[in-house]
């Protein structure tokens, strides 16, 4: 017979396989979920997965300290629908460099900024327009689709 451990550490070995599984369930818990949002550009329709900033809290934390970001993914910030306003942006602690889809209220992209510096603290306000909606997707993502300026999104 084989004796991996003794009663106490056996003890401890349950309690901690307890503590892993209480963990592995909060992680569970607080898995992103992403939604559709499709750009309707002049060459077709591209699909983006997103987690969605509806609350101060999110939207304050947006997609700081991630070092990767899929390809098909982003964050998308909802502002509140009834009352659209001019909006800015800032790279505070994200270490991905962006770009960002400025939305108004009706859908239509009324401002971009592409390939957005990674952890500054500028001003990133590509319009003046009132914005419902700022969507941000890895650099590079509007030249590789040919989205512009007047295009839609559906979300």
């Amino acid at each position: 017979m084989v004796v991996l451990f003794s009663i106490g550490e056996k003890n401890k070995m349950t309690k901690l396989f307890y503590v892993f599984m209480f963990a592995l369930s909060l992680c569970a818990c607080v898995k992103k979920e992403l939604k559709p949002v499709v750009v309707q550009t002049q060459t077709g329709d591209v699909t983006y997965y997103v987690e969605v900033a509806d609350t101060a809290d999110k939207m304050m934390k947006g997609l700081m300290f991630r070092k990767t970001l899929r390809r098909d993914s982003g964050m998308i910030f909802l502002f509140d629908q009834n009352h659209p306003q001019p909006v800015a942006m800032w790279m505070k602690n994200t270490f991905i460099s962006l770009d960002m889809l400025f939305v108004s209220e009706k859908g239509e992209i009324v401002g971009l900024a592409e390939n957005t510096e990674p952890l500054s603290l500028k001003t990133i306000s590509p319009t003046k327009k009132h914005v419902a909606a700022v969507i941000e997707l890895n650099a590079g993502e509007v030249q590789r689709n040919g989205i512009k300026i007047g295009d839609n999104i559906r979300f």
